[in-house]
């Protein structure tokens, strides 16, 4: 069992007690309010609109006769450079509407009663929005560490030697160390629906940490240095994983540690013959 506080309209705290195995532990979805639908249009047309005007710009040097064929021979450049603008474009100006939703209401951790009347969870689906609408589209891009640009951008702690790309991260209050490995699939949530709230929790994640395909990793997890957390395996929230171990299951539990397995993997291979149960060395 986990208890949480929270502060209702009458600032009076509330305590309440849960089961963490009785949560939908991959359930984080968001209302998009209308004023976010507003402001998803005003980012997709104010990034269409400086590569149009670059387009319309050039047209008729493009089309002209002199030019023509060297524009034919570089389309690709100038995809490419209207592509980046578009996606350059759209960064600059959601990092400016969530510097601006952050000075409206700061982002912060807790456990907030859903409803759009409730500015904690508003404010959470409005950067959530516009974060998601940023990532999405730099995702897409050609090269997969303009993820992690965007990242650090949107005040997310990450470095460039870390492989994000084949993972789904939240978009706030994760700290990720160096050189950190997101396998296929694999999902780090610092939110979470608990019944009628929303849990908001840091996510801290350490040095050299390699995250199994399709794990999951809760709100309020602390992941040690150079630790591997399994295939399919799922912290609870809360969960702090020591350093140096490898943890598998559901919830994740200790394995063996990481340098045990390493000289286990350094090993001659052995088969066992089934008829006299002995072992002999294995070639492949």
């Amino acid at each position: 069992m986990r208890e949480f506080k929270m502060k209702n309209n009458s600032d009076d705290k509330i305590a309440f007690r849960i089961g963490i195995k009785d949560i939908p532990i991959t359930t984080n979805t968001f209302n998009y309010p209308r004023i976010s639908t507003l402001l998803l249009i005003l980012l997709h047309t104010i990034s269409l609109l400086m590569p149009s005007v670059f387009i319309m710009t050039f047209f008729q040097i493009a089309l002209n006769s002199n030019f023509f064929h060297w524009r034919i021979l570089l389309i690709f450049i100038d995809i490419f450079a209207w592509w980046g603008l578009y996606l350059l474009v759209s960064l600059i100006i959601g990092k400016l509407l969530l510097i601006l939703l952050s000075l409206l209401h700061k982002p912060k951790e807790g456990l907030f009663e859903i409803g759009l009347n409730n500015n904690d969870y508003l404010y959470f689906c409005l950067r959530i929005s516009i974060k998601k609408f940023i990532f999405w589209i730099w995702n897409n891009f050609a090269f997969p560490w303009v993820s992690n640009f965007a990242f650090k951008l949107c005040n997310m702690s990450v470095d460039f030697k870390s492989t994000l790309f084949d993972g789904w991260s939240d978009t706030e209050f994760i700290k990720y160390g160096d050189n950190i490995m997101l396998g296929q699939g694999a999902i780090v949530c610092s939110s979470m629906i608990v019944s009628d709230y929303l849990l908001i929790k840091k996510v801290i994640i350490g040095d050299h940490v390699v995250l199994g395909g399709n794990s999951i990793v809760a709100p309020g997890t602390v992941i040690g240095k150079n630790c591997t957390l399994g295939v399919w395996a799922v912290t609870h929230i809360n969960q702090i994983l020591k350093p140096n171990w490898i943890y598998v299951g559901r919830p994740a539990r200790k394995y063996i540690p990481v340098e045990k397995n390493i000289q286990q993997s350094k090993k001659a291979p052995t088969r066992r013959i089934v008829d006299t149960g002995e072992r002999e060395p294995y070639n492949g």
